[in-house]
């Protein structure tokens, strides 16, 4: 799966910008401010609908216009067609997504379409952050390989919401806290089936990644489901009706899970430096992708975003190498193009210059500027 080309307007200081895409290797430089990151989050709208710089999508939308709109061609794998895939944001907050000019019902189904994968200053929080950023990593994969995951999750997250609502309330008697009680944890302990075998799944992938890498250790990955599994969640649940009731809150279950990553048998996250600490953010990533591969035969798409501030050149060449030998598209932001052209230089490639969010074309060097 690939980008062939690529339409952006009015996102951030990126007014009209068209590019030709590689299918793989997509290498975009220039000075901070030039919109190199805005090009990359361009990309992400795409995807799923939102930013990943900011929560607000009013203020991605050019301050000069009413809405922003993104649209790309894209190119399938394994059946060889092609999509028209666009969305529109205005400033007022209306969302529009559509392929191949039917509408789509939610930016859920533009993940289907395009799934990609982010790697930016904040991914390091996957192992120094909560264990909400490791419940989204694990739910990415659950989502792209398993396709009757979504119902249950949307179920779980409507059933979980309702029970918490009702704890919120404070007079509920306890015949319907245990309707709430009794519908929540089928989904709970379906939630967690789904994750431990994914998990379960990906651990092949993740130590053919690692192998690609130097000097990281022994990583192993232990799920934690959100309750005792030494216990039933029935009982957790019995034993936890008071205190959900003076918390407000339901205290156990699948929304509590996390992936405790360790490294020799001692927690990633203390034990690892920062540099290694973005490594090991590469190769789990690295890994899921070469899971969605092996499950759906397809490549997914891969945003690095300011990748030499990120890793050393040795490092960044074996993620480089990684990434081809996936067959992924790739686009990768850095300030000089010096930091790419020898890890580049024997494999086809393009490279995009931006400046001003204004976009040309070199036909002497053969090299697409923006």
């Amino acid at each position: 799966m690939f980008l062939s080309k690529l339409d952006i307007f009015q996102v951030r200081n990126l007014q009209a910008v068209q590019l030709s895409c590689h299918p793989q290797a997509n290498i975009i430089f220039g000075a901070n401010g030039s919109g190199k990151t805005s090009l990359l989050e361009s990309i992400y709208l795409l995807g799923r609908g939102r930013s990943f710089r900011h929560r607000d999508l009013r203020v991605v939308v050019n301050s000069n216009a009413a809405e922003l709109i993104v649209s790309a061609r894209l190119n399938r794998d394994v059946s060889g067609s092609s999509h028209q895939l666009g969305i529109k944001r205005t400033s007022k907050g209306q969302f529009e997504a559509r392929i191949d000019g039917q509408a789509l019902q939610s930016a859920v189904q533009l993940v289907s379409e395009l799934p990609l994968q982010l790697i930016d200053a904040h991914s390091f929080m996957l192992l120094e952050g909560g264990p909400l950023q490791r419940r989204q990593f694990l739910d990415w994969g659950v989502f792209h390989v398993e396709h009757t995951y979504t119902e249950v999750w949307r179920r779980f997250q409507k059933t979980l919401k309702q029970r918490n609502q009702l704890l919120r309330h404070g007079r509920m008697g306890e015949d319907m806290l245990s309707t709430w009680t009794a519908e929540l944890i089928p989904l709970c302990e379906q939630i967690t089936e789904f994750r431990q075998a994914y998990l379960s799944q990906l651990s092949k992938q993740i130590q053919i990644a690692l192998s690609a890498f130097d000097g990281l250790g022994e990583i192993s990955l232990e799920y934690y489901c959100g309750w005792d599994d030494s216990r039933s969640l029935q009982d957790v649940y019995v034993q936890d009706q008071a205190r959900d009731i003076a918390t407000k809150t339901t205290n156990h279950g699948a929304h509590r899970a996390d992936i405790r990553i360790k490294v020799d048998g001692q927690p990633a996250a203390d034990h690892l430096s920062r540099g290694q600490i973005k490594l090991l953010v590469y190769a789990l990533k690295l890994a899921q992708a070469g899971h969605y591969r092996e499950k759906l035969g397809e490549s997914c798409l891969f945003l690095l975003d300011d990748l030499p501030a990120e890793l050393d050149y040795q490092h960044r060449g074996q993620v480089i190498a990684y990434l081809n030998d996936l067959g992924c598209q790739y686009f990768i932001t850095g300030v000089d193009k010096q930091d790419f052209e020898c890890l580049l230089e024997k494999m086809p490639h393009k490279m995009f210059h931006m400046e001003h969010g204004e976009a040309s074309t070199d036909e002497t060097t053969g090299i697409e500027s923006l």
